[in-house]
């Protein structure tokens, strides 16, 4: 699939959130606070769109800070192309001053796995969307799913940097249109600097292909939480984790639905600058 064959209608509404800057956000920042920070977008999957998204969100809600964006795309979405896992231009990420990542089981080359995990293991601020819960990680089926020779993966990324051990998806509900699942502020996470200034607190509607995770570490703060319907169990969608010095925030909506929506262009703003701000 090539990369920017998304739905018409939903790039459209990335493009207006770019013009228009659509936010429901109140914290009040200004230009000089982040002036000249430098942000490192490192994007490696096609099916949730994020090539198109992320540097929509970008114009729209950092750069209008003063924040400098930079993105580096995966050379290639074909998994029989060794272009698949090469990435032109990671060194740049040793300048940055906070990783935002939305890779799907891609395998950098040594050297540049080595640069990621220098950034990270340094404390530096990490944002993952969707994918990143599985960022680096292998798997048996499927042709492409392994590291080559001379590239790298990190397949307890989950583990190591979430906080949280991915498991894939829970089955999907027959029915369901593309947004349908409740999503709103966890229970004693309110006053938390992401979520504390987001002028939202009724439920709204996110995906309903929600990621299990299994043992959380007992540091990770959730922030939101998401369930199908009313009386159900509820699944934590978006979290930090700050153990050992870490500065990490996850959310698991990142689909070119999902990123349309005022709600979660908000609290993704809201966690970058937290990640600044550290």
């Amino acid at each position: 699939m090539d990369k920017l064959n998304y739905p018409r209608l939903l790039v459209g509404l990335l493009c207006l959130l770019a013009l228009t800057g659509w936010s429901c956000s109140k914290t009040g920042d200004t230009h000089s606070s982040y002036a000249g920070k430098k942000a490192f977008f490192l994007i490696g999957e096609h099916e949730y769109g994020t090539p198109v998204s992320l540097p929509a969100f970008a114009k729209a809600e950092l750069e209008p800070l003063g924040i400098e964006c930079q993105f580096v795309f995966a050379k290639s979405d074909d998994r029989k192309s060794p272009d698949c896992h090469n990435f032109d231009g990671i060194e740049a990420l040793n300048s940055a001053d906070i990783l935002i990542l939305s890779t799907r089981r891609r395998f950098p080359t040594e050297r540049d796995m080595a640069t990621i995990r220098h950034f990270i293991e340094s404390g530096k601020p990490v944002i993952g969307i969707r994918t990143a819960s599985h960022a680096f990680g292998e798997r048996e089926k499927g042709d492409g799913y392994q590291a080559p020779a001379g590239h790298a993966a990190w397949n307890t990324f989950d583990v190591d940097v979430l906080g949280v051990s991915y498991q894939g998806h829970y089955p999907e509900k027959e029915g369901q249109g593309p947004l349908a699942v409740q999503a709103f502020i966890a229970e004693n996470a309110g006053e938390h600097p992401i979520v504390k200034n987001l002028d939202f607190s009724l439920p709204f509607m996110i995906g309903n292909k929600l990621y299990e995770y299994i043992d959380p570490d007992p540091a990770i703060k959730v922030l939101v939480q998401a369930r199908y319907k009313e009386g159900e169990p509820v699944f934590p969608v978006a979290w930090t984790n700050e153990k050992n010095g870490k500065r990490v925030f996850y959310m698991s909506p990142g689909s070119p639905e999902e990123m349309a929506l005022p709600q979660v262009q908000s609290l993704l703003k809201a966690a970058v600058l937290w990640g600044l701000n550290g």
